[in-house]
């Protein structure tokens, strides 16, 4: 196990196609970090410069104190499982997970050892000697990841390994995943789309958009302070109600308006955070998760910044532990998330619990966090 750390790293294709763009990164040992980001965003791509698949434009990685920049992949102690698994079809389960202790030499006996330590770790024991062919896809991942786990390297990367699976199976071999990281304390490098598996799995999320590092941090520091209009729309399902407002004065205070249908604007008292005040008469954004605007018994009573406002409910969708409800407040539809019970109906008013302690504040025109 070692740490990872990436300073100002870029990619560049050709001479004009930038791909990474100044990427600075860093995980400790034993960390998991996912690299979550829309379609195109560099997420592959850098994952692919750590395993030395890629070679890079600018910057160093380091894999521990040792810089791997330029390094041939086989003497970077990485081990990669791919989201096509990438197994071999005429050999088994076991000659799948051993070949690479066979290449390099490694007694029978070892090999064995290792086998059966990483099969029965991956509940694949009863498969040794199936081939591929006769698997589910969640046990060619299990068999995928047994024959990384046997290399016993510094670093483990992880291509979308899930993608391929159902969405059940999905959530299963994402406990099996993290049980496995808890269990192992590697240090793990993992990329998806999926911000849901982001959020769950790793000690470290990376939020990439357009070859930029968006924001670097904690699932919760990611989830709950985002930095930019991006991170707060991407991460969360469903994801943050994003709003028009404008800033006003309230007496000794601050309140923003928030233009509703017919001209019954919501207006919310809010406390003067970092330079809000600056935006008296201006337009912002005003950024609340679904779980912060909710129904009057189910708000979080020990926030003191509850505030309570009719809104006029256009859809309910029953989802088995919550209900959500579809509102319009400052021309834009706003999900609230309700408890499962909650007395609502479409087409009448209802009041909602407004939680303006967790709420966020943006700049329309540079999208970054004011508040």
């Amino acid at each position: 196990m070692a740490s990872l750390t990436i300073e100002n790293l870029h990619k560049t294709y050709g001479k004009s196609v930038d791909v990474l763009k100044g990427i600075d990164l860093e995980i400790e040992d034993g960390g998991f970090l996912v690299l979550v980001g829309p379609s195109g965003c560099g997420k592959s791509t850098l994952l692919n410069t750590i395993a030395g698949l890629e070679d890079i434009t600018g910057g160093d990685i380091k894999i521990g104190e040792k810089s791997v920049a330029g390094l041939h992949p086989s003497n970077r102690d990485i081990a990669m499982v791919f989201q096509s698994y990438a197994l071999y079809p005429n050999m088994t389960v076991g000659e799948n997970i051993s070949f690479g202790m066979e290449i390099r030499g490694i007694s029978k006996e070892e090999q064995q050892k290792a086998i059966n330590e990483v099969s029965d770790m991956l509940q694949i024991s009863q498969l040794l000697d199936r081939k591929p062919g006769q698997l589910s896809g969640g046990q060619r991942q299990r068999v995928a990841m047994g024959r990384a786990l046997v290399r016993d390297p510094k670093i483990f990367l992880f291509d979308e390994p899930l993608s391929n699976l159902d969405a059940k199976l999905r959530v299963d071999m994402r406990t099996e995943i993290k049980r496995l990281h808890q269990r192992m304390g590697t240090t793990i490098v993992y990329v998806t789309h999926d911000q849901i598996e982001a959020l769950t799995l790793a000690t470290k999320i990376a939020v990439l958009k357009d070859g930029y590092l968006q924001q670097a941090g904690s699932p919760a520091e990611i989830y709950n302070n985002p930095v930019n209009m991006f991170v707060a729309d991407f991460m969360g399902s469903p994801s943050m109600n994003l709003i028009d407002a404008t800033v006003a004065k309230s007496g000794d205070g601050l309140e923003i308006v928030l233009e509703g249908k017919e001209g019954n604007n919501v207006t919310l008292p809010i406390k003067d955070k970092g330079q809000l005040s600056d935006y008296v008469g201006k337009k912002i954004v005003f950024g609340i998760r679904p779980e912060a605007l909710t129904d009057v018994d189910g708000a979080d009573r020990n926030s003191t910044e509850i505030v309570e406002k009719s809104c006029l409910i256009e859809v309910v969708e029953p989802a088995g532990s919550d209900t959500f409800a579809i509102t319009h407040l400052g021309s834009q539809e706003v999900i609230a998330r309700l408890r499962a019970d909650a007395e609502i109906s479409a087409g009448e008013s209802a009041t909602l619990a407004f939680n303006l302690s967790k709420a966020v504040y943006f700049d329309p025109d540079t999208t970054m966090r004011i508040a």
